[in-house]
């Protein structure tokens, strides 16, 4: 008999414990759906906030990729210009060689017959002095 009171409270305090479990549970599982919740609710908030940054990130990038396309064009304009003037002053450089050659030989007989014309007439005047 004995063994028996003792088997009934041995079963009576594992009734026990096993409903102080349940009830612990109970809030453990109640705590945890209240921070899923709260997880839920910070999830959704970051959603919200996340497709305004996500367009204003699509709008940026395609004005990046205009203003590079632009730059694009003007580097082309740019380097075509740089062309050109580098033909220009080529054109230029020997226009000035080219003029440089034709009028260099006409002058320096020019200036040699004006020199030899100025020894001529001071030979003169020195000869009609004495």
């Amino acid at each position: 008999m004995e063994f028996t009171i003792y088997a009934n409270i041995a079963i009576t305090l594992g009734f026990l414990a096993f409903a102080a479990l349940c009830i612990y549970l109970i809030f453990a599982i109640s705590k945890l759906r209240e921070s899923l919740n709260k997880t839920q609710e910070n999830i959704d908030d970051i959603s919200r906030s996340a497709v305004p940054l996500f367009e204003n990130l699509n709008a940026i990038t395609d004005k990046v990729k205009n203003i590079s396309e632009n730059v694009d064009e003007e580097i082309t304009i740019l380097k075509s210009s740089v062309e050109s003037i580098r033909e220009v002053t080529d054109d230029i450089l020997s226009f000035e060689k080219k003029i440089h050659r034709e009028i260099e030989g006409p002058v320096m007989e020019a200036f040699s017959f004006v020199a030899a014309l100025v020894k001529g007439v001071k030979a003169f005047v020195a000869k009609m002095k004495e």
